[in-house]
């Protein structure tokens, strides 16, 4: 995939997750610049090593997005630590490329000693480097001046290992981390350090995927939607004869073309009564904040696919009120298939539409030319076929997200007995 660069991977993760609380970003930046300085005075570490781990740790909160009150993060990062640890092991590993990586994420709140007693011996140096690396930039955000890493050494052999305690007071001697944490210096140089990331095409689609069932942290219909949108898209796209590259470029602006939506409340996302003109002004900001995302870091084409699929091509959509002279094919059938999903799938105010309603409405908007004419031609030629599989596709993806959900209580209840 040519689309993106493995870089702009991470950068669009970070920034789409910023878009729900920029401190769970913020705080993953500071962690992996202290974690990245850590493997840097150890050794040994090739420079892609450096970048993932780090991108790891960057999101190494992930799972405080659905589990956490995320305005009282020292309650999520020193008392109750087993949620959000356990799902954002959970969703990296089994919807991200990280795969067992992942589990540094599920023990970076366990202590040196416990897991030396449990025997884990999987990335356990990195596992110790990120837990001591996170405590630094909590208790010294807490703490100030006051904060002396030499506090940590009476924890030496029981909360954390004696060589993660060496390597951060050698770091700290080598380089001023601090300083480069205040400054914003860590931002450029953990950006550059991501330069070295190398990921392979499909673990560029397996991240691009990742980050479309982060909708599901504001809301759970989201990722639904996305994927109905998505199979809309490519069987469209397979009848009208649409060439390769074409139908791939579909794919990633399907994907990702509703990740604005982070940023919008999710009480009025999933508000069960008539939106308010101010909250439906909020909610079309989704669109414009998705611009300001993804340009200069996915394909222009992809770019503009994305963020035309609420324009039409009478002119009466938004942001910009193109007509359908201005847009292309891939960015018309995603517009047919994103409106169509809002009819077909359930809304907090209603069960999705009958079809026939649906292909009632689409009938009055053919006669508005509201949707382009040759794509609403082959949808209404394969109506029920495209509908079944986009259904299929749409239950699909809400059984991934159950499985996670489910393997997260059994998890958690599994711990909590343990102790």
């Amino acid at each position: 995939m040519d689309f993106i660069k493995s870089k702009n991977i991470f950068l669009l993760t970070r920034d789409t997750l910023k878009l729900m609380d920029n401190r769970l970003m913020k705080h993953g930046s500071r962690v992996a610049y202290i974690l990245y300085k850590m493997l840097e005075t150890k050794g040994g570490y090739e420079d892609f090593e450096m970048a993932e781990f780090c991108m790891l740790a960057t999101l190494h909160d992930i799972g405080a997005y659905p589990t956490a009150d995320l305005s009282a993060p020292l309650s999520f990062e020193t008392r109750n630590t087993l949620p959000h640890s356990i799902y954002g092991y959970l969703f990296l590993k089994h919807l991200s490329p990280f795969g067992d990586r992942a589990k540094i994420l599920l023990n970076h709140h366990v202590t040196f000693m416990e897991l030396a007693e449990k025997g884990e011996k999987e990335y356990i140096e990195v596992t110790n480097f990120l837990s001591l690396a996170e405590c630094v930039d909590v208790y010294r955000e807490a703490l100030g001046e006051r904060f002396s890493a030499d506090s940590f050494r009476p924890f030496e052999g029981r909360r954390f290992s004696k060589q993660a305690l060496d390597i951060l007071d050698e770091t700290l001697r080598r380089v001023d981390l601090f300083g480069a944490l205040e400054s914003e210096q860590h931002e450029r140089e953990l950006n550059e350090l991501m330069d070295n990331l190398m990921f392979t095409n499909e673990e560029k689609k397996g991240y691009m995927e990742m980050i479309m069932y982060c909708l599901d942290f504001r809301s759970h219909m989201k990722v639904q939607d996305t994927a109905v949108c998505i199979s809309i898209c490519s069987r469209l796209a397979q009848l009208m004869n649409v060439d390769a590259r074409t139908q791939e470029l579909l794919y990633y602006g399907a994907l990702i073309h509703d990740i604005g939506m982070l940023a919008i409340p999710g009480d009025i996302i999933e508000s069960n009564r008539r939106l308010t003109d101010e909250e439906m002004e909020k909610m079309r900001e989704h669109v414009s904040l998705e611009r300001e995302i993804l340009e200069s870091r996915l394909d222009k084409e992809a770019v503009e696919i994305a963020v035309r699929h609420h324009e039409r091509c009478n002119g009466s959509g938004y942001p910009e009120g193109l007509n359908g002279q201005n847009m292309t094919t891939p960015q018309k059938i995603l517009q047919l298939a994103d409106a169509v999903t809002g009819m077909v799938n359930d809304r907090p105010h209603r069960k999705g539409l009958p079809w026939e309603k649906v292909r009632e409405i689409l009938e009055k908007e053919q006669q508005e030319r509201s949707f382009d004419p040759e794509v609403m031609r082959i949808f209404f030629a394969y109506f029920d076929e495209i509908l079944n599989g986009a259904i299929n596709q749409g239950r699909e993806s809400l059984r991934t997200n159950a499985m996670v959900i489910t393997r997260y209580k059994k998890l958690d209840e599994q711990m909590r007995k343990m102790g």
